[in-house]
């Protein structure tokens, strides 16, 4: 069984339940024989709350599509992961994010951390593991495609030096969220397409983003937030300079798939701009982007080749 078409089979199941979470443990999912329970998409739930209180708003169907996405590409993910690096030998990085993320969520120690994860019925060594599994795809994401980086850096000065034209000057913030997803076919790009559309008209582009966008953006709505303009390629300057607040650019066609963004405000900040960091800022911004298109198009690799079974 591949992607999601069974899930609201499983939504069924669940909301028949009389509490809908029930502890009950079955296997619902496998991953290469590695096992999915009810009670790891419910954690998953719990977990993904914690992170985006958005999802209160979420009706259940839909954040058990979203926890089941989710969980599975987790699992993707870290059975990938396994062929190159062992887990647990990471602990002084994973416990710099874990203070990154209760700090995230307006926590101030990690004793007030743990209490609250306590009342949430998870498990400190859960969010670790889900912490490491980042880590260790985004090393192995480098790893394998570090030497196909291709920056231009000579195109990204003079893209600079058009824009930044003195030292002191007024420049534009955008403050942006994303939606990045892919198509089947060309025969049913259209279809496709139009479902996306659909679904923002119906449950919002937030919702949207975290259901049906392959960013790392997802889990938060696809919030991007400020960015200057002169870290956007021109293509996208071009798709969302006029665009007014809360109106949405039409379909951009980007390596790793298909993107549509949406303007949530925009201000101009007078500042004194330093051409070598705003070179630095654009150098590191042009490199994550391909090493985030990489990441998309090495997990659409994995997962064509990984067998998910429905139990």
């Amino acid at each position: 069984m591949k992607k999601f078409n069974i899930l609201f089979i499983i939504i069924i199941f669940i909301l028949n339940f009389e509490n809908t979470y029930s502890e009950s443990v079955s296997i619902v999912y496998t991953v290469d024989n590695e096992p999915i329970t009810s009670v790891q998409i419910k954690n998953e739930i719990t977990y993904l709350k914690l992170i985006n209180k958005n999802l209160e708003k979420m009706e259940d169907k839909s954040l058990v599509v979203y926890a089941s996405k989710s969980i599975l590409r987790e699992k993707i993910k870290e059975v990938e992961i396994s062929k190159y690096f062992k887990f647990g030998l990471n602990d002084e990085l994973v416990s710099q994010n874990v203070e990154n993320l209760y700090k995230s969520i307006g926590l101030n120690n990690k004793d007030e951390f743990s209490n609250l994860l306590k009342n949430l019925n998870l498990n400190k060594s859960f969010i670790k593991k889900k912490i490491e599994i980042e880590l260790l795809w985004n090393r192995l994401i480098y790893e394998k495609f570090k030497n196909k980086l291709s920056i231009n850096n000579d195109q990204i000065k003079k893209d600079l030096e058009s824009r930044i034209m003195n030292e002191s000057k007024e420049i534009i913030e955008y403050k942006l969220s994303e939606i990045l997803f892919t198509v089947s076919s060309k025969d049913k790009a259209k279809e496709e397409i139009e479902k996306i559309k659909k679904s923002i008209n119906d449950i919002g582009f937030e919702n949207t983003a975290i259901i049906y966008s392959l960013s790392n953006t997802a889990g938060t709505g696809g919030n991007i937030g400020w960015i200057k303009e002169t870290q956007l390629s021109k293509k996208i300057l071009e798709n969302i300079e006029n665009l007014k607040f809360d109106e949405i650019s039409e379909i951009i066609d980007v390596s790793s798939g298909k993107l549509i963004l949406i303007l949530r405000d925009k201000r101009s900040v007078k500042e004194e701009i330093s051409f070598e960091k705003e070179f630095e800022k654009s150098l590191l911004a042009e490199r994550n982007k391909q090493l985030n298109q990489f990441s998309s198009i090495y997990f659409k690799k994995v997962e064509l080749n990984t067998k998910i079974n429905e139990k």
